[in-house]
């Protein structure tokens, strides 16, 4: 929730933020990012600075557990997703489009694709 906008899922065990923020010239905005979470700033358009650091487009940010980011303009607008969210820890194995826990997980729905039962109704 922000700004007493909050989102139609609530049950996500990751605690997640997504937000497509703009901000006009000669504006700030700050977000707390709770303990523990990883944060990342994609600024897409523009130009911003973010907690002290001027950042043009486009450009990749992440943030400190538990910081309190502020964004400001100056000249310029910006436009950025801020999404942060509580690590699972647990093992991550990608493979293409596939992201499981093991490698074993992998080999297993590569089958299931091979013979057709990787889609269940």
């Amino acid at each position: 929730e922000v700004e007493g906008v909050a989102g139609p899922i609530t049950e996500i065990a990751a605690s997640p933020l997504y937000l497509d923020l703009q901000l006009g010239p000669d504006q700030e905005w700050t977000q707390t990012i709770p303990d523990g979470h990883t944060a990342l700033a994609y600024v897409f358009e523009g130009e911003g600075v973010f907690s002290g650091k001027t950042v043009e487009a486009v450009k990749l940010l992440k943030f400190t557990d538990g910081d309190h980011i502020r964004i400001k303009t100056e000249n310029k607008p910006v436009r950025f997703m801020l999404m942060a969210g509580a690590p699972f820890k647990e093992p991550i194995v990608p493979y293409g489009p596939f992201v499981m826990n093991s490698l074993e997980e992998i080999q297993q729905t590569l089958a299931e694709l091979r013979n057709g039962t990787f889609i269940k109704e």
